[in-house]
């Protein structure tokens, strides 16, 4: 009886859910695909800027640009993407996913031409804040856009194609921030060649279709059913009439509360709800410490760091950081969901405080004046080299998990919620990052770099422990079984119990499928 309430729970859902255990088309990978290109906007903002900022020289307002003026530009992004979150998550239920993703890709085009264009300081923050609501827009709903559309087993591998996208965009950013490094005024190049993923994003988007639950729930059943044969062709006519009930089942369950729910009562579904409240700790947290882990901080100024540390060409070395980022995000697609989320950040969480920690201690030997975050001598020694390595293998820890696993998080809750809970996480994601954005450059001033690499090695610590306490696993679960895991506590032991009974029946299947019929 131990498994008792597991297996029913598992096989009430799985009834209706057979066809998640054909293997889809490729019309659902090309779908996931084309959308992900959102992902590289926020890649290739994260990755040019960092060049931006070295080479800006006195081409705004005819003048050195300040650090404090450099942590503005940087943050106004995040500032736009906080608020592009929350305006995509107020309206991708009631006008579609596609749309919201629409909104990005022109936002994000017009902010690269504005920034591109740029005279003045003024000017280059509006740019700034434009192409932040865009990232913020496409963030919240590409991720929530292909967990609706991916068949359980493949829908962690399928978002991490997002975060594919995301490194590839900063590595992109980086290529050319290293071309145009030594043109007279190469940075407008810069930026504005980041308006051609959105561009493409943008006219990929015709030949995506809405998510099967938008469909259902905007009583479109024949276009809903139409999809489902694309996702899965090598499923049955019983076995699509079955995930139609499955998926109608949920909307239906989902409009009978949202007769009665506006964006305000989502709220309070969310803060009331004692199992929604833990599935919004659980994705909200992991969101928080992504952020506060220090990441963010070495993408946007990685170029400027590595100048601080006497590298004659800091925009190189960052490519190589970046690069290791990409490698280590296209590892992680193929292990996710057979390693699962939980175990893939227990396995690499704990190296990023030993390198954040390794860096603090080595900046206590480059000869720095930390007023000013200028070398006091020209030479390069040891410790130099040993910060790039530890951020190096900070960077490949990072991306092999917490990188991606957070984005996944959106899996957690209910539809009833899912936009809202999606919105929620988007501001736990943009709010850290506007802090760590406008702050770096002030704390390694004020706290040395090594109070600095400190502060995030601690941080880091606590989202691991975190991790172990309160973040279940949910890979190769359908989005309406996830609910059950959190009706228990915060649903870490009821998950593995599950995830055990999965294997067991998967094994028997298999069995059963060789015997043959008898």
């Amino acid at each position: 009886m131990k498994n008792a309430t597991v297996s029913e729970g598992y096989e009430k859902e799985r009834n209706l859910d057979s066809i998640e255990d054909t293997k889809p088309g490729p019309f659902v990978w090309l779908c996931a695909t084309a959308t992900a290109i959102g992902g590289s906007l926020f890649g290739y903002d994260t990755g040019v800027i960092s060049g931006v900022l070295v080479v800006l020289g006195n081409d705004l307002n005819n003048r050195p640009v300040s650090d404090h003026e450099k942590e503005a530009i940087t943050a106004l992004c995040a500032a736009g993407a906080f608020v592009g979150s929350i305006i995509a998550g107020l309206t991708s239920d009631k006008y579609g996913r596609k749309p919201a993703i629409w909104f990005a890709s022109i936002l994000f085009t017009v902010g690269a031409i504005v920034q591109a264009t740029s005279y003045t300081i003024a000017q280059m923050c509006v740019g700034r804040f434009l192409i932040g609501l865009g990232v913020g827009s496409a963030s919240m709903v590409i991720p929530l856009y292909i967990a609706e559309i991916s068949p359980a087993k493949y829908r962690g591998r399928m978002i991490s194609i997002d975060m594919i996208f995301l490194g590839t965009g900063s590595v992109l950013a980086y290529a050319f921030d290293a071309a145009f490094y030594k043109v007279t005024h190469g940075w407008r190049y810069m930026i504005g060649l980041g308006a051609i993923p959105s561009i493409v994003l943008g006219i990929f988007l015709f030949f995506c279709p809405e998510s099967p639950r938008q469909l259902m729930a905007h009583g479109k059943r024949e276009e809903c059913i139409a999809v489902l044969r694309k996702i899965y062709p090598q499923g049955t006519e019983e076995q699509i009439a079955d995930k139609v009930l499955s998926i109608e089942h949920g909307v239906n369950s989902v409009k009978a509360l949202n007769e009665e729910v506006s964006s305000r009562k989502a709220v309070k579904y969310l803060f009331t709800i004692p199992a929604n409240f833990r599935a919004l700790v659980a994705a909200c947290g992991l969101m928080f410490f992504q952020q506060f882990c220090g990441f963010n901080t070495l993408m946007y100024y990685s170029a400027t760091l590595f100048q601080i540390v006497g590298f004659s060409n800091p925009i190189a070395v960052g490519t190589v950081v970046a690069v290791v980022n990409w490698i280590f995000t296209v590892l992680s697609i193929f292990i996710i969901d057979r390693v699962g989320r939980r175990r893939l950040l227990l396995w690499t969480m704990w190296g990023m405080p030993l390198c954040l920690a390794l860096a603090a201690i080595c900046f206590r030997w480059i000869p720095l004046d930390h007023k000013t975050l200028e070398l006091t001598n020209d030479n390069i020694g040891w410790p130099a080299y040993v910060v790039l390595v530890a951020m190096i293998l900070f960077v490949a820890f990072y991306a092999a998990g917490l990188g991606c696993v957070p984005w996944q998080a959106n899996e957690f809750l209910p539809m009833e919620v899912r936009a809202m809970g999606t919105t929620f996480i988007n501001i736990f994601n943009w709010g850290p990052n506007i802090v760590v954005s406008s702050t770096f450059l002030t704390m390694m001033k004020t706290m040395t770099p090594s109070g600095t690499f400190g502060f995030y090695a601690a941080l880091c610590t606590a989202g691991l422990i975190f991790v172990y306490f309160c973040y279940p696993e949910a890979s190769n679960m359908t989005l309406e079984e996830v609910r059950e895991v959190f009706q228990h506590g915060f649903g870490v032991k009821y998950a593995e119990d599950w995830r055990k009974q999965y294997k067991v029946d998967q094994k028997v299947m298999k069995e059963q499928a060789a015997a043959g019929p008898v």
